[in-house]
């Protein structure tokens, strides 16, 4: 199972790659000699793609065989979560992770591509154990080699465009809502803090609205401008 971390400019903070245990490759756009936070089981990958996730994921996409699956996961883990007694509580990271590599032959067998854990944190909407047509969050995913491709427009929102067009392309996918890995989130050195992203994120939302009118929704959401949050829908 090929694990890939994205790594951007985080050169000494970067957390994922020494908090796992299992073997993973970080990508890196360029400046591989800065990285110091690379841990004892990760391969420094230097893939001379354009900033923008988008591109690093399609060339990890490119490291894949057809049909084999691949992990991908953002470069700023912090730990890891399972649900009990309805509250989600800490577990260990590598629960997570194997409950993600050990549905995957399941998901063969019913023809789904892409894989993710709960988004939410919310034990309110974790009451079943999976579910088939909600985001795919891109911090942590799974994904089956296909001729899919991100979009080489959409970079601050890719997992939404992943969700909606393997939605539509296979009919669902799988979220798993008993667990999750939770990560820091809109930090300097990264992707950039939200407000860096706002134009972009309301381009690429409007992409999204166009190319899947059906399964896009627009919704308010608070602290962030109208216009700049979506829901994927059936």
């Amino acid at each position: 199972m090929k694990i890939f971390l994205m790594y951007y400019d985080r050169f000494k903070n970067a957390t994922t790659s020494k908090l796992i245990s299992k073997e993973h490759i970080v990508l890196c756009h360029n400046n591989k000699d800065k990285f110091t936070c690379i841990g004892s089981k990760g391969k420094l990958i230097e893939s001379k793609q354009p900033k923008g996730i988008q591109n690093n994921f399609n060339y990890g996409l490119s490291l894949l065989e057809q049909d084999e699956w691949g992990i991908f996961m953002s470069d700023d883990l912090i730990g890891a979560k399972k649900l009990k007694d309805n509250k989600f509580v800490e577990c260990d990271i590598n629960y997570s992770l194997n409950e993600l590599i050990n549905i995957l032959q399941k998901c063969d067998k019913m023809g789904v591509k892409l894989v993710g854990l709960n988004c939410t944190g919310n034990p309110f909407y974790a009451k079943k154990k999976y579910s088939k047509f909600g985001l795919v969050d891109g911090r942590c995913f799974a994904i089956k080699k296909t001729n899919f491709t991100f979009h080489e427009k959409i970079n601050t929102i890719p997992d939404y465009y992943a969700t909606a067009y393997h939605l539509n392309k296979y009919g669902g996918n799988l979220v798993l809502n008993y667990t999750f890995l939770y990560f820091k989130r809109y930090e300097k050195g990264g992707l950039g803090s939200l407000k860096d992203r706002i134009n972009d994120k309301l381009k690429d939302v409007s992409l999204m609205k166009n190319l899947f009118p059906k399964n896009v929704k627009i919704k308010d959401k608070p602290n962030e401008p109208k216009g700049s949050h979506i829901h994927i829908a059936r």
